[in-house]
Formats: C-alpha cells, structure tokens, sequence
C-alpha cells in the first residue's frame, strides 16, 4: 500500500513538474512570437500627428519589437539622439502590440553669433538651426565658442551660463534683446525696456536675477529712470539718468 501511495504520489508530481514547464515554455513562445511584436505606431506633438519625417525616424526605431521587453527609458533617449530637436519624450504601451510616443518639440531661446553666423538654440544650448542673420530672439555675441562634436550643440560654460541667465530672465518676464559676452566671467545685457546690466558669471545666476527684478519694480514703483544696474559686486551699483 505504501509503495502504492509512493508511485501515486510521484505521477502527480511529475504531473505538476511538466504541466508547469508546459506553461512556461507556451509563455515562452508566446513572448517571443508575433502577438507582442509592435506593428502600430502613434507619434504625437501636443496630441496632434508629428510631421511625417519623426513618424519614420521613431518608427524606424520600434517597429517589431516586442513591447514587453522593449525599455521606454533606453527608447526615449534613442529617439532624442535620432531627432535632436526633441526635448521630452514619453511613451505608453497599449498591448498588445501598439505604441504612443508623445514628442516635445524644444523651443529657440535665443540666437547665437559666432564670427558673423547665427545659431538658433534652446535652454540647454542645443543648435536648432543655422540661420542667415539675426532673429527677434534675443541675441548672445561671443568671439569663441566651442561645438560639440556633432555640431548639435554648444559645449562653452560661457555659453550654457548666458543661456541659463537668459532662462531666468524669462521666468521673471524680464525681456532681453542682446546679451554680449566680454570674457569668460562676466556678461553685459540690453534689457528690451530698461537699462544695462552687468553680470558675473562667478556669482549665483538666480540671485542675481532676482535682485534685478526687485530693483525695476522698486524703480517703476518710485518712477526713476535707471541707465546702469551692475550686479558684479556684494552690492548692486545703480547709475540713474
């Protein structure tokens, strides 16, 4: 009777032992078949088709992959060195075999001149377009710069910190229309409506910001006329006309 049980007992087991291997070997194969491979894709700019050109890069990138394996994170930045005018990526998995990737377009901030050309870029100093001549964006002049290797963006700390000024000028809906670069520490700035400033690249961008947005409120508060703001020092120095 024991043996009996024993034997009973062990045909369950080996029972339950190739069930489950079958199990896992169908998940397996379904895992790896056609029923999880992408063959849809959706590319949205602001919830609207992106134009044809991305559609084929991002496609071109996922197209018969399987979703379950396929890692947004390593897609998001594939597709952002495929199209460097992309700023933000995200992507959603509808399985079981369609993918939406919503795309961000980065926005010109300004434009840069180096030695007579003209480079538009964003907030991070990515190169957008090489244009002819000036725009209505503010304008960064500096002698020399450096590009990255791939001509897609500008690599100068001189530069990025220009930018970053100019990005909390915005914040603070304060409007530049020139800024030049007289050497690697400071920077001199054409407000659009208002009086020259001049800034440390070695002191903190945002303090600094934020002291000039506190001086122009006071001012127009007092209706003084301010020629001169210069926020090199510890102390701002106020030139008036």
């Amino acid at each position: 009777m024991k043996t009996k049980k024993t034997i009973v007992k062990l045909v369950k087991l080996i029972f339950l032992i190739t069930g489950f291997i079958l199990i896992i070997f169908s998940v397996f194969q379904l895992l790896r078949g056609d029923f999880f491979k992408i063959n849809q894709v959706v590319c949205l700019d602001r919830d609207q088709p992106c134009q044809t050109d991305w559609w084929f890069k991002v496609n071109g990138l996922v197209l018969g992959k399987n979703i379950i394996s396929l890692s947004p994170q390593k897609t998001e930045e594939l597709i952002k060195e495929e199209l460097p005018g992309i700023d933000q990526v995200e992507i959603k998995k509808k399985l079981p075999d369609k993918l939406i990737v919503y795309l961000t377009k980065r926005k010109p901030i300004a434009v840069v001149e180096v030695n007579s050309d003209y480079y538009q870029v964003d907030y991070q100093g990515i190169i957008l377009a090489k244009l002819d001549q000036p725009t209505d964006l503010p304008l960064i002049v500096c002698n020399e710069v450096s590009v990255s290797a791939n001509n897609r963006q500008f690599e100068s700390p001189v530069i990025l910190s220009s930018l970053d000024f100019l990005y909390q000028l915005l914040i603070s809906d304060i409007q530049a229309r020139r800024l030049e670069i007289t050497d690697s520490r400071e920077l001199t700035v054409f407000l659009k409506t208002g009086p020259k400033v001049l800034i440390s690249l070695d002191k903190n961008i945002k303090e600094q910001v934020d002291s000039l947005q506190l001086i122009l409120e006071r001012a127009k508060i007092e209706g003084k006329q301010i020629e001169l703001i210069d926020l090199r020092f510890d102390k701002p120095v106020i030139s008036y006309g």
